[in-house]
């Protein structure tokens, strides 16, 4: 009797026990997942606080690296906010513009290390100093440093393009031979090459009637943040290389050459004054 007495006894304690398991695999599980609920909150907020650090670190390279706008960069005479020098009807950059009503704006985009843009000069450049001198075009010359990837680590587009600057604000007069001067076959450097040094870019400039102390200022690459904005105004046009050739009839509005080196740029004027495409 006593033995059947027990059996409720015991079964009710086996009960309790298997519900106290029960219980006790509910808190472990709960506890498992809250565990993982903050571990992947820690992983998300660590996360977000690496793609911060890395987005700032990126803001402050291109800040250090990028010329952010036209009135943040050391500006050559001449400058115009499209990253272009604007010659005069004397060929003097900063000098006064044709005041003629059907003037178009012709803007050159070049890079010192371009042979295309070398071809492009030998073809067009004494027509662009007539018709720029008759004040039948208001002349821009963009200079851009895309092919510093191509100058060894030297960046000799850049630096060229710095000396050129320099030349158009302290020794305007002699601008526009100095950058026809450096797109001459026997001074011109080839691609996959250093460039020219300073010394040589001081040279030819002297050459040329250029102060000994514009020169001397080469090396200091004062116009590299111009030339930087330049660069990225020309990317920002759609000119995605060299060389590059827009006409339009103001310089916020220009149409670029489908074909800039074999462009009859009389017809290609007549045209956009006509309200057309150049080519």
């Amino acid at each position: 009797m006593a033995q059947a007495k027990d059996k409720p006894a015991k079964a009710a304690a086996q009960q309790r026990a298997r519900e106290a398991a029960r219980a006790e695999a509910a808190r472990l599980k709960s506890e498992a997942a809250a565990r993982e609920r903050r571990l992947r909150l820690i992983y998300i907020g660590a996360g977000v606080a690496l793609l911060v650090a890395v987005a700032v670190i990126v803001v402050l390279v291109l800040q250090s690296t990028t010329a952010k706008n036209y009135d943040e960069v050391d500006r050559p005479a001449g400058a115009n906010e499209y990253g272009a020098i604007a010659l005069g009807q004397d060929m003097v950059p900063g000098g006064a513009l044709t005041t003629a009503e059907d003037a178009v704006v012709v803007r050159i985009y070049a890079d010192y290390m371009c042979p295309g843009c070398a071809t492009l000069e030998g073809r067009l450049g004494s027509k662009l100093t007539s018709l720029a001198e008759a004040g039948e075009i208001k002349l821009e010359i963009l200079v851009v440093s895309y092919l510093d990837r191509m100058a060894l680590g030297t960046q000799y587009s850049t630096r060229a393009a710095n000396a050129a600057a320099t030349v158009a604000h302290y020794a305007p007069e002699q601008y526009w031979a100095f950058h026809a001067k450096l797109f001459e076959s026997d001074i011109q450097p080839g691609e996959n090459t250093e460039g020219l040094s300073d010394e040589r870019l001081a040279e030819i400039a002297q050459q040329l009637g250029v102060p000994a102390d514009v020169t001397d200022r080469f090396a200091a690459r004062e116009f590299d943040s111009w030339v930087t904005f330049a660069t990225d105004q020309a990317k920002a046009q759609g000119v995605g290389g060299t060389p590059g050739l827009a006409i339009g009839k103001s310089g916020s509005d220009l149409t670029l050459a489908k074909l800039p080196g074999s462009i009859d740029l009389d017809a290609a004027i007549a045209r956009v004054r006509a309200g057309q495409s150049p080519d």
